[in-house]
């Protein structure tokens, strides 16, 4: 299955759990590219199957998949 790109938010009273709930993440089947401590917020890719899973981390907030976005290109007869 194709991987999607995901943004995790860390629910405030886990904030200062945030690495143990990256690891829990990871072993979810998130693959995680950038933990952003300060503000509680995980991104990475999973299997769009296991985001349900992910989203039941003790923990986490809220998951969203990330939004993707083609513009034409400046020569387009479409702009």
């Amino acid at each position: 299955m194709a991987k999607v790109k995901i943004t995790v938010s860390i629910a405030e009273n886990h904030l200062n759990q945030i690495l143990d709930v990256t690891q829990d993440l990871r072993s979810a089947g998130m693959e995680v590219e950038h933990v952003m401590d300060g503000i509680g917020v995980v991104t990475g890719a999973a299997d769009a199957d296991q985001i349900s899973a992910i989203a039941q981390v003790p923990g986490v907030s809220s998951v969203e998949r990330e939004q993707s976005f083609q513009l034409p290109s400046p020569d387009s007869p479409i702009q």
